[in-house]
């Protein structure tokens, strides 16, 4: 005879993991990085949501935005109170626009808001802004909605894992 159990681990007061959370710690762990992911009791999906929950300024949070071209897709990690300038990306891709947001699970598994600057699908370019270089550690999508990444840009570049451009006004 077989039992089934089904319960909503909130409810019992236990940590729920989401996968994108578990992709993102599994990738952190095999790299063997000191980065951590942050647990948010609410919502981080925008720049100010992931300030106010950290009680931080704007100016150590990032952001990573799906960008698809004909011939790409990347992703361009830029600081929190900055905007992507699409005509500095010419160099690199062509007829590029921002992807949707539901086109951005799909081509990353991970929501809008959410989006990691790691762990993301082959093939996935990542674009690190030239200004982020001057920072020791930000904060940007942890793999869900309501979790953080922290990390250090420069080992990003260190690692070969992104190109530095300046894409960012």
């Amino acid at each position: 005879m077989v039992l089934s159990f089904s319960a909503n681990l909130s409810t019992l007061g236990l940590p729920v993991l989401s996968s994108g959370r578990v992709k993102v710690e599994d990738w952190i762990k095999s790299r063997g990085l000191g980065w951590r992911v942050l647990v948010m009791p609410s919502t981080t999906r925008t720049v100010d949501d992931a300030a106010r929950a950290l009680g931080v300024s704007r100016d150590v949070i990032v952001k990573t935005l799906v960008v698809t071209c004909r011939d790409a897709i990347l992703a361009v990690i830029i600081p929190g109170g900055r905007r992507l300038d699409m005509s500095k990306l010419r160099g690199i891709a062509r007829d590029c626009r921002l992807a949707r947001p539901d086109e951005v699970e799909v081509l990353t598994g991970y929501p809008v808001g959410g989006v990691p600057p790691i762990a993301l699908p082959e093939g996935v370019k990542v674009i690190l802004d030239r200004s982020l270089l001057d920072r020791d550690v930000v904060y940007g999508g942890g793999g869900d909605v309501n979790l953080l990444l922290e990390f250090q840009p420069r080992v990003l570049v260190e690692l070969g894992l992104a190109m530095v451009l300046d894409v960012s006004s």
